[in-house]
């Protein structure tokens, strides 16, 4: 069963949900990586690899930008070396300076003119200055507003926006669909903004975030993320930004064409929550769900009907305040009795990364509508989007 905390509780196969060993590497050149290998089905130790970069002297005149040949696209889309040259100046190169003079390196990309950067919790995490660099080689020093390490992001701000930069424009993940081509642009090793190109490889994969937190519905792309990628974007063919670039999986630390991306919809909300007022904030319904496959449905007698079965409701919730019903025993092989989420907000879902996704793709305070089907009739039922208590969802 899994819950709209994050956390699934049960346990998929290896290429559904890999269990990630966090290790970051932004504590100084000198400091090797500690590897340790994670069993996921490769047929050998796998580690997932927060991937910063050891400081690395790396100045904008020995920078490289490096754009993949271009490919054939949809229609409308732009050309490789049409959006490095647009959004690549928004892409910034994070150093982050914590005690004892050790350092690392990371990415990032400005949001806005008033300053507002967006990389990952695990880049700046303990540092003590953080240094922001554009590809003019203007350097500003950078505040940080807010940290969130259940989605891995971090909130910085820098006083003023370089003449002439434009912040990249924010896209969406939610009509994402495997083989779309993509574009990341970071700072691997220190080699500012450089470019790779890939696609989708998967959707709806579950990684673990610095704190335990089950980050869902991660876009998982073969674009080459190397370590120092770590906060920067991954764009679609359009150049909008659809996922900030978080992990990889490899087995030797370099690029195996498996890297993950923390999705656009579910970092932007919380974003807006930490400019707004300086506190990450997570719409959250409150249920544990459990997905409705054909073999269970047949048992219940809802044969052809597809959506998630309601196990629990967690008393703070917005789904207890509205009315919904979970199930008898929600533990049970068959659990009766409980509401079948069939759609949200009129979007049909078919399994929790369908209401996750819907859900967190939404600011605190929201109303949506959830459509139930509850004793042989489907109702229309009105939340208001509560924030996710501290703790919930964190092992």
């Amino acid at each position: 069963m899994d819950d709209d905390s994050g956390t699934p509780d049960r346990s998929p196969s290896p290429w559904r949900r890999i269990g990630v060993l966090a290790i970051p590497a932004i504590v100084g050149a000198g400091v090797a990586l500690g590897v340790v290998g994670a069993t996921v089905g490769f047929g050998g130790d796998t580690t997932i690899i927060r991937e910063s970069t050891p400081g690395i002297t790396a100045t904008p005149a020995a920078s490289a930008v490096v754009a993949e040949a271009d490919d054939d696209g949809p229609a409308d889309a732009l050309s490789v070396s049409e959006i490095v040259r647009r959004e690549s100046p928004a892409v910034v190169l994070i150093e982050a300076g914590g005690a004892n003079g050790q350092g690392g390196l990371g990415s990032g990309f400005l949001i806005d003119r008033d300053g507002h950067v967006l990389t990952n919790a695990h880049v700046v995490e303990d540092s003590k200055t953080t240094t922001v660099t554009f590809s003019d080689g203007t350097e500003r020093t950078a505040r940080i507003l807010g940290v969130d390490t259940s989605t891995d992001l971090a909130v910085l701000r820098i006083p003023q926006v370089p003449e002439g930069i434009q912040p990249v424009g924010l896209g969406s993940s939610s009509a994402l669909v495997v083989g779309q081509d993509v574009v990341a642009i970071g700072n691997p090793y220190g080699l500012e903004r450089t470019a790779t190109t890939g696609i989708v490889s998967a959707l709806e994969r579950t990684i673990e975030a610095p704190n335990g937190f089950a980050i869902q519905n991660a876009i998982q792309t073969d674009a080459a993320i190397n370590q120092g990628n770590s906060g920067g974007p991954l764009f679609d063919r359009a150049g909008r930004v659809i996922g900030m670039n978080t992990q990889i999986a490899s087995q030797n630390g370099g690029n195996v064409g498996l890297g993950f991306a923390v999705p656009i919809d579910t970092i932007a909300p919380i974003a807006r929550s930490v400019i707004e007022d300086g506190t990450p904030k997570h719409a959250w319904i409150g249920i544990t769900g459990r997905e409705l496959t054909p073999a269970l449905a047949g048992k219940l007698g809802l044969e052809g009907r597809r959506g998630v079965l309601v196990a629990e409701v967690a008393d703070r919730g917005a789904a207890k305040a509205a009315g919904i019903v979970a199930a008898r025993d929600g533990d049970a092989e068959v659990p009766r009795g409980a509401d079948l989420i069939i759609a949200v907000n009129g979007t049909p879902v078919e399994d929790m990364a369908d209401v996750s996704r819907a859900v967190a793709s939404r600011t605190v305070g929201e109303r949506i509508s959830v459509t139930v089907l509850r004793d042989g009739e489907e109702r229309i039922v009105q939340m208001t989007l509560r924030d996710r208590p501290a703790g919930v969802g964190v092992r």
